[in-house]
């Protein structure tokens, strides 16, 4: 059969197509307002968007990574996802890629016409905006283009509901075809990117556009430009989805270093990325170069590049910390056989608190493996010869929530609370939680949940409250024992284990499951020996945890004090 093709060449260098081979049957569509809308609006648009665009992600690992283009070819309509955004006058289609959340194109409403960047492959233009006369923008859809067209940085242009809501509306008025209008549509392609692509990947930048999204009066919000910081994410997103990727036992093989006025922030495991990346682009393709799951490798030691992107420690070399912050730790650094090895406070690369994480399930330290010296429940930590002893005895998997386990006898290392470490059986207590990490500090934030309250602490109750800057009642220490702790008081712990009147509360650690949480990709908080997530009775401000639903009052972010 044959195919008629009209093509129109303009004088800006845009074309536009009449052919629409392999339309789409149907794009999943997300929509969100702008008029009237609040925090919770927004943050429910955000949580349709992630649900739709990680509909067919990989959530085996603590990072859903989503589906390549190579898999969903480009007439398949799980391939995108359409956002409509309204101003309650005019309203703009926009269309994403599922495999990067990046945007390509939009249409305009009633115009019969749709515009994309200059670097969108054909075979995806053919295909999206069926009924439209399909036309290029004379720009690529990278933030250096547009800030060339726009004539302005992204940190010079303000975002927030209102800025999305006019942006909206000069994308309906102006058009391409006119060169005097091109940096008005760069500029607020800038704003739509970074309030949709990047804020339902990134959600940092997410916590941001919250902060200002209920109105100060009606139909008036607050504004905010990107910082440094906020900039290095967006541009980096690619390079620690990477880093995650390639991570061996959740630590990087590379740090990610994000420069930002005259500071760097040094990004090294897994753990500090989980709760601010909601989403990654596959960026390793071999199977045994994506470990999110705390996994220890099958290739031999040294460094594997396996496809040009990624590259992995195989045996990384790290600090492991656990119960109330302490570290591994090989007895007075007496290497002698039988030498005991139990939880000490850390000091800067000691000898005997390195331990090497072994291609063969080994855990070793001046090379000696940890070992047990028995088989049951209460048998204790050793270091010793590793092959001066059966294997079933020195071999250990790391699990991705925090567990060292001996696999043979189903057993996990355990903390007695008193510096011992033991084999017991899986408790789910914060005692069998443990960090491979060379970050020996642990970090100190604010927890803003619904409303964009903060958690605050007022003796051993916890509640809501209007966040405040100097407040330090509203700081929280983040152990790697996965205990949140009181800044100003780390002997005790962020509870949940009393059943007559279901409220977390604060209590004293003591190693058990009801002082473990789990922060999560999602923005939930997890409770880890009920399964529930923190959540918050809203009439009241009094936290709880509940069966996970997607509710508003379940998600979560960190802050800087």
């Amino acid at each position: 059969m044959k195919v008629l093709v009209l093509l129109l060449v303009v004088s800006w260098g845009c074309w536009i197509s009449m052919v629409q081979p392999q339309e789409l049957k149907a794009v999943p569509i997300v929509r969100f307002t702008t008029e009237g809308a609040t925090r919770n609006s927004y943050l429910m648009f955000m949580k349709d968007l992630y649900t739709a665009l990680t509909d067919r992600a990989d959530k085996s690992g603590e990072i859903p990574i989503l589906p390549p283009q190579s898999a969903l070819p480009a007439a398949d309509a799980q391939r995108y996802v359409q956002v409509r955004v309204s101003n309650g006058v005019q309203a703009i289609d926009f269309i994403l890629d599922v495999s990067n959340a990046n945007m390509l194109g939009y249409r305009p409403g009633g115009n019969g016409r749709s515009y994309f960047f200059s670097d969108v492959p054909e075979d995806a233009l053919y295909a999206l905006f069926p009924n439209t006369l399909r036309e290029r923008l004379p720009f690529s859809g990278n933030y250096a283009a547009l800030e060339a067209v726009a004539g302005v940085g992204r940190s010079e242009i303000d975002l927030g509901i209102g800025e999305l809501s006019r942006h909206i509306y000069y994308l309906r008025h102006m058009t391409p075809l006119k060169p005097s209008g091109h940096g008005t549509i760069a500029k607020a392609l800038i704003v739509c990117i970074q309030m949709i692509s990047e804020a339902v990947r990134l959600r940092n930048i997410q916590q941001q556009i919250l902060a200002v999204a209920n109105p100060l009066v009606v139909g008036t919000y607050g504004l905010f430009k990107p910082d440094g910081l906020t900039m290095e994410y967006q541009s980096r997103w690619e390079d620690i989805s990477t880093a995650v990727q390639s991570a061996t036992f959740g630590i990087f093989a590379n740090p990610v270093r994000l420069a930002s006025d005259g500071q760097e922030l040094v990004l090294t495991t897994v753990r500090e990325v989980v709760f601010t990346i909601a989403m990654m682009p596959l960026r390793c393709s071999s199977p045994e170069a994506n470990p999110q799951l705390l996994r220890l490798p099958t290739a031999s030691t040294g460094l594997d590049d396996s496809n040009d992107i990624c590259e992995r420690v195989l045996e990384p070399t790290s600090h492991i910390m656990g119960q109330n912050g302490m570290c591994l730790d090989v007895f007075e650094s007496i290497f002698d056989y039988n030498t005991k090895v139990n939880l000490y406070p850390c000091g800067q690369n000691q000898t005997n608190q390195l331990w090497t994480l072994g291609a063969d399930n080994t855990i070793r330290s001046g090379g000696k493996c940890l070992t047990t010296n028995g088989t049951s429940p209460g048998s204790n930590m050793i270091i010793f010869g590793c092959n001066r002893v059966p294997s079933d005895l020195n071999k250990w998997e790391i699990l991705s929530d925090g567990s060292i386990i001996n696999p043979t006898y189903g057993l996990f290392l355990t903390a007695n609370g008193e510096g011992n470490l033991l084999l017991e059986e899986n408790s789910y207590g914060s005692k069998q939680a443990f960090y491979a990490t060379n970050n020996t500090t642990p970090p100190v934030t604010k927890l803003v949940g619904y409303e964009g309250k903060c958690l605050h602490s007022c003796d051993d109750y916890v509640f809501l409250k209007r966040c405040k800057s100097n407040v330090t009642n509203q700081l929280w220490t983040i152990y790697p024992d996965e205990t949140i702790r009181p800044q100003k008081n780390q002997g005790k712990c962020l509870k949940y284990g009393n059943l007559e009147d279901n409220t977390v509360n604060i209590d004293a650690c003591d190693g058990m499951s009801a002082e473990r949480w789990r922060f999560q990709s999602n923005g939930t908080i997890l409770h880890v020996g009920s399964k529930m997530v923190m959540d918050v009775v809203t009439d009241f401000g009094e936290i709880t945890v509940s069966p996970y639903i997607g509710a508003v009052t379940e998600i979560w972010f960190q802050t800087l004090p």
